[in-house]
Protein backbone atom coordinates (compact mmCIF):
# COMPACT_ATOMS: atom_id res chain seq x y z
CA UNK A 1 0.00 0.00 0.00
CA UNK A 2 2.91 2.07 0.91
CA UNK A 3 4.78 1.33 -2.39
CA UNK A 4 1.13 2.49 -4.25
CA UNK A 5 1.11 5.44 -2.45
CA UNK A 6 4.67 6.51 -3.46
CA UNK A 7 4.48 5.83 -6.60
CA UNK A 8 1.12 7.86 -6.78
CA UNK A 9 3.15 11.02 -5.37
CA UNK A 10 6.20 10.32 -7.36
CA UNK A 11 3.59 10.85 -10.54
CA UNK A 12 1.89 14.02 -9.25
CA UNK A 13 5.95 15.21 -9.04
CA UNK A 14 6.79 14.28 -12.46
CA UNK A 15 3.42 15.92 -13.92
CA UNK A 16 3.44 19.53 -11.74
CA UNK A 17 7.20 19.50 -12.95
CA UNK A 18 6.19 19.26 -16.97
CA UNK A 19 3.72 21.87 -16.40
CA UNK A 20 5.99 24.23 -14.70
CA UNK A 21 7.32 24.68 -18.80
CA UNK A 22 4.64 25.72 -20.78
CA UNK A 23 5.60 28.82 -22.72
CA UNK A 24 3.74 29.66 -26.02
CA UNK A 25 6.02 30.10 -29.31
CA UNK A 26 3.68 32.19 -32.71
CA UNK A 27 4.96 31.06 -35.81
CA UNK A 28 4.64 33.28 -38.95
CA UNK A 29 6.06 32.82 -42.20
CA UNK A 30 6.81 35.62 -44.13
CA UNK A 31 6.57 35.56 -47.88
CA UNK A 32 6.80 31.69 -48.33
CA UNK A 33 6.49 31.84 -52.26
CA UNK A 34 9.89 33.51 -51.85
CA UNK A 35 11.52 30.88 -49.48
CA UNK A 36 14.27 28.76 -51.05
CA UNK A 37 12.99 25.18 -51.09
CA UNK A 38 10.52 24.47 -48.37
CA UNK A 39 8.78 21.93 -51.12
CA UNK A 40 8.11 18.20 -50.05
CA UNK A 41 8.17 14.99 -52.64
CA UNK A 42 4.54 16.57 -54.15
CA UNK A 43 5.82 19.79 -54.62
CA UNK A 44 3.99 21.13 -51.73
CA UNK A 45 5.56 23.59 -48.94
CA UNK A 46 2.00 23.69 -46.56
CA UNK A 47 2.96 20.23 -45.16
CA UNK A 48 6.75 20.69 -43.90
CA UNK A 49 5.75 24.93 -42.54
CA UNK A 50 3.29 23.62 -40.95
CA UNK A 51 6.10 20.82 -39.53
CA UNK A 52 8.34 23.51 -38.83
CA UNK A 53 5.46 25.48 -36.89
CA UNK A 54 4.09 22.73 -34.65
CA UNK A 55 8.28 21.79 -34.06
CA UNK A 56 8.89 25.42 -32.99
CA UNK A 57 5.60 25.37 -30.37
CA UNK A 58 6.71 22.21 -29.37
CA UNK A 59 9.85 23.23 -27.96
CA UNK A 60 8.51 26.56 -26.55
CA UNK A 61 5.91 24.10 -24.63
CA UNK A 62 8.79 22.45 -23.45
CA UNK A 63 11.46 24.67 -22.80
CA UNK A 64 10.01 28.29 -22.13
CA UNK A 65 7.87 29.40 -18.61
CA UNK A 66 4.75 29.53 -18.88
CA UNK A 67 5.00 33.53 -18.36
CA UNK A 68 7.25 33.65 -21.41
CA UNK A 69 6.00 33.56 -25.27
CA UNK A 70 8.10 34.10 -28.10
CA UNK A 71 7.19 35.16 -31.78
CA UNK A 72 9.24 34.03 -34.47
CA UNK A 73 9.16 35.39 -38.05
CA UNK A 74 10.23 32.44 -40.59
CA UNK A 75 11.38 34.94 -43.41
CA UNK A 76 14.02 31.67 -45.45
CA UNK A 77 14.04 28.09 -45.31
CA UNK A 78 16.08 26.08 -47.25
CA UNK A 79 15.71 22.35 -46.50
CA UNK A 80 18.72 19.92 -46.08
CA UNK A 81 18.84 18.02 -49.62
CA UNK A 82 17.46 18.45 -52.85
CA UNK A 83 14.33 17.62 -54.75
CA UNK A 84 15.15 15.42 -57.36
CA UNK A 85 13.17 14.33 -60.61
CA UNK A 86 12.47 10.00 -60.02
CA UNK A 87 10.42 8.16 -63.01
CA UNK A 88 9.37 5.76 -60.27
CA UNK A 89 8.73 8.03 -57.16
CA UNK A 90 8.14 11.45 -58.51
CA UNK A 91 10.00 13.69 -56.83
CA UNK A 92 12.41 12.42 -54.06
CA UNK A 93 14.62 14.59 -51.82
CA UNK A 94 18.26 13.53 -51.76
CA UNK A 95 20.17 14.38 -48.29
CA UNK A 96 23.79 13.48 -47.56
CA UNK A 97 25.50 16.28 -50.08
CA UNK A 98 27.90 18.38 -48.46
CA UNK A 99 26.51 21.55 -49.79
CA UNK A 100 22.77 20.72 -49.30
CA UNK A 101 22.59 21.37 -45.45
CA UNK A 102 19.36 22.88 -44.20
CA UNK A 103 19.49 26.45 -43.61
CA UNK A 104 17.16 29.14 -41.36
CA UNK A 105 16.44 32.88 -41.20
CA UNK A 106 14.50 33.68 -38.27
CA UNK A 107 13.32 37.12 -36.44
CA UNK A 108 12.52 36.41 -33.05
CA UNK A 109 11.24 38.42 -29.88
CA UNK A 110 10.90 36.77 -26.71
CA UNK A 111 8.58 38.30 -24.16
CA UNK A 112 7.73 38.09 -20.68
CA UNK A 113 4.63 39.63 -18.85
CA UNK A 114 4.64 42.24 -21.52
CA UNK A 115 8.82 42.97 -21.70
CA UNK A 116 10.89 42.12 -24.57
CA UNK A 117 13.77 40.06 -23.05
CA UNK A 118 14.74 39.68 -26.43
CA UNK A 119 15.06 40.33 -29.82
CA UNK A 120 17.09 39.51 -32.76
CA UNK A 121 17.73 38.04 -36.39
CA UNK A 122 19.14 34.92 -37.01
CA UNK A 123 20.28 33.11 -39.81
CA UNK A 124 20.83 29.35 -38.47
CA UNK A 125 22.31 26.32 -40.56
CA UNK A 126 23.78 22.79 -39.55
CA UNK A 127 26.91 22.97 -42.23
CA UNK A 128 27.28 19.02 -40.55
CA UNK A 129 24.00 17.49 -40.59
CA UNK A 130 25.22 14.86 -42.90
CA UNK A 131 27.18 14.02 -40.31
CA UNK A 132 24.18 13.24 -37.94
CA UNK A 133 22.39 11.39 -40.69
CA UNK A 134 23.52 8.33 -39.48
CA UNK A 135 22.18 8.72 -35.84
CA UNK A 136 18.48 9.57 -36.91
CA UNK A 137 15.89 6.97 -37.15
CA UNK A 138 14.95 7.56 -40.51
CA UNK A 139 11.36 7.92 -40.36
CA UNK A 140 10.73 11.11 -39.00
CA UNK A 141 9.98 14.09 -41.12
CA UNK A 142 12.24 17.05 -41.44
CA UNK A 143 14.85 15.40 -38.79
CA UNK A 144 18.22 17.42 -40.02
CA UNK A 145 15.68 20.79 -39.55
CA UNK A 146 14.49 19.57 -35.87
CA UNK A 147 17.88 19.13 -34.96
CA UNK A 148 18.99 22.40 -36.40
CA UNK A 149 16.03 24.20 -34.30
CA UNK A 150 16.08 22.54 -30.96
CA UNK A 151 20.08 23.29 -31.14
CA UNK A 152 19.41 26.75 -31.65
CA UNK A 153 16.71 27.26 -29.36
CA UNK A 154 18.13 26.05 -26.52
CA UNK A 155 21.08 28.27 -27.58
CA UNK A 156 19.41 31.07 -27.41
CA UNK A 157 16.45 30.77 -24.92
CA UNK A 158 17.40 28.02 -22.01
CA UNK A 159 19.47 29.27 -18.99
CA UNK A 160 22.18 26.75 -18.43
Amino acid sequence: MKLRNLSCIAICFAIAGGAVRAGSVDVAFVHPEAFTDVRDQNLDAAPNLQTIAEYLQSLGQKYLPANQSLHVDVLNVDLAGKLHPSRRWGWVRIVGGQLDWPRMTLNYRLVENGTVLASGQDAIADMAYSSHLDSYPGWETLESEKRMLRDWFRSRFVQP
